[in-house]
C-alpha cells in the first residue's frame, strides 16, 4: 500500500507481517537486540507482557502489549482488517515470553476482538488499533502496562523503548531474518504527522531511522534525530512488529503502524540505503499514539470484578427499592 503525501511524496509500507522475526537494529556494537531468560526487561521496562500474535491459522503475525485488565492485549487495527479498515475472517492466539525461557511460554486463545471506530484502513489517519480479548486471564507474572497520557516526548532524553516480534536484521541489510524471536532497543520521535502533511493525523508519531556515519541516511533533511545511538541500539520496525508497544516512562506510548520511506512505490537512495520498503538505515517509522486514543482504549477494558459486585448490589438495592415502592399503602385523596 503506498499512498503519496508531502515531502515530494512519501511511499507508505504498513509494517503486515508474514509468519517469517523482529526490530531491526542499528548493527554496531555486536548488539542484536534479541531479549530472553527470566524476567526480560531493558531499560528499566518488563517486557513479559509483549506479546507475539498469530491470526488466521498464522497467516499473519502481529505484536500486542497486555492492558492493565489482564485480560487485552493491544495491538495494530490493520492486523486483523482489510484495506478499507472492515474486520475479516478471524481466528488468533498470544504467547507470552516463558519466565525462563521459551519452553516455559504460555499460549492462549483470543475468544473477541474490537477495532477502533477511528480505523479506516488509511495508516497515516491515526486509530489503527485493535485490542484482543483473551480466553482466559494473563499468566500472573505477566506485565500489564497502563497508557502515558500525555503530549509526543521529543527532544534530548525522550526514547522510547520500543518492542516486537518481526523481521531481525540490520539497518544495512533490513528485515532479513525470521518472525518469532522478541528483540527490543530505542529510538525516539522527531515529529508528528502533521508536519508531514496537512491531511496526516496528529495522532501518527514519526521517528526515523537515522545512522550518523552515513549522513545521507538523515531522511528528514533539517529534522535531525537529537539522540542517534543514545543508548548504543536504536533500532526501526519491520513486518510483524505492528501493533507492539513503544514505552516512554514505563508505560506505552504508540503502538506499531507503518514504515514511511521517500520515493514512489519504493525508497528513495539515497536517503535509503537500499530501494526496497524494508526498514533500512534512512526510513522512518510513524506509531498510532496512546493518548491521542485513550478513552477507546480504556473502555474496551474487562472491568475490575469489583466493580461487578457494586453494580450487582446497586441493582439489588434498586430492585428492592422498588418493591418496597410498590408494596406501600396508596395515600388517600
Amino acid at each position: 500500500m503506498y499512498p503519496s503525501a508531502g515531502l515530494g511524496g512519501l511511499a507508505l509500507f504498513l509494517c503486515l507481517a508474514s509468519p517469517a522475526g523482529a526490530i531491526v537494529v542499528n548493527g554496531l556494537n555486536s548488539y542484536t537486540g534479541a531479549v530472553s531468560g527470566s524476567s526480560p526487561s531493558y531499560d528499566g521496562v518488563d517486557l513479559s507482557g509483549v506479546v507475539e500474535v498469530l491470526l488466521n491459522n498464522g497467516a499473519t503475525g502481529c505484536t500486542g502489549s497486555l492492558l492493565a485488565d489482564g485480560f487485552s492485549v493491544l495491538t495494530a487495527g490493520h492486523c486483523i482488517t482489510n484495506a478499507y479498515g472492515d474486520a475479516l475472517p478471524f481466528s488468533g492466539t498470544v504467547t507470552f515470553l516463558g519466565p525462563t525461557g521459551t519452553s516455559s511460554n504460555v499460549t492462549d486463545h483470543v475468544s473477541a476482538y474490537f477495532v477502533d471506530p477511528a480505523w479506516t484502513g488509511t495508516g497515516t489517519q491515526g486509530g489503527d488499533l485493535a485490542v484482543l480479548r483473551l480466553s482466559t486471564a494473563a499468566p500472573s507474572w505477566a506485565a500489564e502496562y497502563s497508557l502515558y497520557t500525555g503530549s509526543m516526548p521529543t527532544g534530548s532524553g525522550a526514547d522510547e523503548v520500543m518492542a516486537g516480534y518481526g523481521l531481525g536484521g540490520t539497518g544495512l541489510t533490513g528485515g532479513s531474518t525470521p518472525l518469532g524471536t522478541l528483540r527490543v532497543g530505542t529510538n525516539d520521535y522527531v515529529e508528528s504527522g502533521k508536519a508531514f502533511d496537512a491531511t496526516w493525523s496528529a495522532g501518527l508519531y514519526v521517528g526515523e531511522f537515522y545512522d550518523p556515519g552515513l549522513t545521507s541516511t538523515n531522511a528528514l533533511g533539517s529534522i535531525v534525530d537529537p539522540n542517534p545511538y543514545s543508548a548504543g541500539d536504536e533500532v526501526d520496525i519491520a513486518s510483524g512488529d505492528s501493533g507492539g508497544p513503544s514505552f516512554y516512562n514505563g508505560e506505552i506510548v504508540g503502538v506499531h503502524d507503518l514504515g514511511i520511506c521517500l520515493g514512489s512505490g519504493s525508497c528513495n537512495v539515497p536517503p535509503s540505503v537500499g530501494s526496497a520498503n524494508n526498514s533500512y538505515f534512512g526510513e522512518m517509522y510513524g506509531d498510532t499514539s496512546a493518548s491521542a486514543n485513550a478513552t477507546w482504549i480504556d473502555e474496551q477494558l474487562v472491568p475490575e470484578p469489583a466493580s461487578f459486585v457494586l453494580f450487582g448490589l446497586g441493582l439489588a438495592i434498586l430492585v428492592a427499592g422498588k418493591r418496597r415502592s410498590s408494596n406501600s399503602p396508596k395515600p388517600s385523596r
